[in-house]
């Protein structure tokens, strides 16, 4: 049985022996991937998320303010915090990020290697609103829990927390004193930061620089509306018209999809050499016929890979690809940085909308 994701590459050799091909369709069969999910939400775990910063916006006008900043409403941070966004003015991500609310304002959550872009931005256009903004990362850590009767944030004595609702089952995002750990029933076992990362990753969850690439990014090619932290009728904020034009032409060809690679020889592998495949190499993925020849098209961009863990990671396809993909007339292979080619076996979340 899938019991422990600290089995997770042996989790993973079984998903690959257990798939099935057939020339009529290359698809992950779901119930797979399905299980596979289910063992890694069925652990009660928790894990420190690392590289991560801590911005702390607070005054009289800090709600108001924020809400014309970010592309969600805060509304929905009544119940203690929110997965939204932070979009440059061209509309181009400059940040995902977790808000929570706090006694005195609000804690901004965001990657660590684009905490200055944020900063810089909320001084730049905080003009003569009555806040006060300052960098707490060195005060605070970010922590994720999940798992059966996974307690509230205000239970685990953190700081600021919410309910982590990017896709189901994700748990709770805390933010603990940097020299503290949630307190959790004894059932919580703590995992690495590489196995809370493999889990996003399979469970299809965008997450930091590495998939948000600021000043690259299109948001909703990044999925930030299915995870709900685009809301489409709040009004304006900084960025908004790329997104809501997106939005209504109901035309995006390109999203981030999971997807495993693996030698092809073989359908999955334990270990991937990270000086040649990841969001900081030169590593792409192709699609090709199903006889491996290159697919006759229109000159396109590859696709970016993004997050990395073992030999899951997530990477930007276009859709159409992975529609024929399903359909068996063609594949997808990682071209690495030294132009080894290993193939990639992508999928679409179940959670997603249909």
């Amino acid at each position: 049985m899938l019991t422990t994701i600290r089995g997770a590459r042996t989790i993973l050799a079984a998903l690959g022996r257990r798939r099935q091909f057939s020339t009529a369709s290359r698809r992950i069969h779901a119930p797979s991937t399905a299980e596979l999910c289910t063992a890694l939400d069925a652990q009660a775990s928790y894990a420190a998320v690392t590289g991560r910063s801590v911005i702390s916006v607070s005054g009289a006008d800090a709600s108001t303010f924020l809400q014309g900043m970010q592309c969600n409403d805060m509304v929905q941070t009544s119940d203690g915090g929110m997965f939204t966004g932070f979009l440059a003015p061209q509309g181009r991500m400059v940040a995902d990020a977790f808000v929570y609310t706090v006694a005195d304002g609000f804690l901004v959550e965001v990657d660590e290697r684009v905490s200055g872009r944020v900063l810089k931005a909320l001084q730049f256009y905080r003009l003569r609103a009555k806040v006060n903004i300052c960098d707490m990362s060195a005060e605070h850590a970010v922590w994720s829990v999940w798992g059966p009767d996974t307690p509230s944030a205000s239970a685990t004595g953190a700081a600021a927390g919410a309910e982590d609702r990017r896709a189901p089952l994700m748990g709770q995002r805390l933010v603990m004193p940097v020299d503290h750990r949630p307190s959790l029933p004894a059932q919580f076992e703590e995992r690495s930061d590489d196995e809370a990362k493999m889990r996003r990753i399979l469970k299809g969850v965008a997450e930091g620089a590495d998939d948000f690439v600021p000043g690259v990014s299109v948001p909703l090619e990044c999925n930030l509306d299915y995870m709900g932290g685009v809301h489409f009728n709040k009004g304006c904020y900084v960025g908004q018209e790329l997104t809501i034009r997106t939005h209504h032409r109901g035309i995006v060809r390109k999203r981030l999809l999971p997807l495993l690679l693996g030698p092809m020889t073989s359908p999955v592998c334990a270990d991937l050499d990270a000086s040649l495949i990841g969001p900081n190499t030169d590593s792409h993925v192709v699609c090709m016929r199903a006889d491996d020849a290159p697919r006759p098209r229109r000159p396109q961009a590859p696709g970016r890979i993004g997050s990395i863990a073992g030999n899951a990671a997530l990477a930007l396809l276009r859709l159409d690809d992975v529609a024929a993909y399903e359909k068996g007339e063609v594949s997808f292979k990682a071209v690495a940085a030294d132009g080894s080619r290993i193939s990639a076996v992508p999928w679409v979340p179940s959670w997603w909308p249909q």
